[in-house]
């Protein structure tokens, strides 16, 4: 299942959005970070979380673990 993402958030500051997975049971938080590292070159990464508890950095979108209700 994919996920179903809320719109995205920037931060005030530019440096992140973020955007939800509105699915019931899975509301998984993906970060996308935006910075400069100190030769000046971008650098562009992203987080997910589920509640505060990081679950990966990097790497592919983990799986969308919504709960489906049967009919």
């Amino acid at each position: 299942m994919k996920h179903k993402w809320s719109e995205k958030v920037r931060s005030d500051d530019g440096h992140s959005s973020r955007k939800v997975c509105e699915r019931d049971g899975c509301e998984i938080i993906c970060v996308s970070r935006h910075e400069t590292d100190e030769r000046g070159f971008a650098q562009h990464w992203k987080e997910w979380f589920r509640g505060t508890e990081l679950i990966r950095r990097g790497g592919n979108t983990p799986a969308c673990e919504a709960v489906e209700v049967p009919a």
